[in-house]
């Protein structure tokens, strides 16, 4: 399994991030960006596959990235995802459909601004 980790590291072929993990319990699947980058995947590489790369995968080309004219659900973390992937394990909030949704834990109670 590792080989075929390192190879697949090495090589161009486009990945997408995956619900289907298995690995983690749900709402744990951030946990799939250390485990790909452990295997030798970059950042940023992992960070499309869950992005960009998943939408155009899936046929899906209003999503996956912040431009003009697409659909844009957008998170928040505190820190940098490109330089410590553990981040993304943090979302401080999400954006969706325009609604600003902070987390439970928020000293002011308020789920949405």
């Amino acid at each position: 399994m590792l080989d075929s980790a390192e190879r697949l590291a090495g090589s161009g072929v486009d990945i997408a991030f995956g619900t289907d993990a298995g690995m983690f319990p749900h709402g744990d699947n951030w946990r799939e960006f250390p485990m790909m980058t452990s295997n030798g995947i970059t950042a940023v590489r992992a960070l499309k596959a869950a992005t960009s790369v998943a939408a155009d995968l899936l046929g899906l080309d209003d999503l996956g990235v912040i431009a003009e004219g697409k659909t844009a659900d957008i998170i928040a973390m505190p820190g940098d995802p490109f330089t410590d992937i553990e981040v993304p394990g943090r979302v401080d909030l999400v954006m969706k459909q325009g609604t600003l949704y902070k987390r439970p834990d928020d000293a002011d109670g308020d789920r949405s601004a």
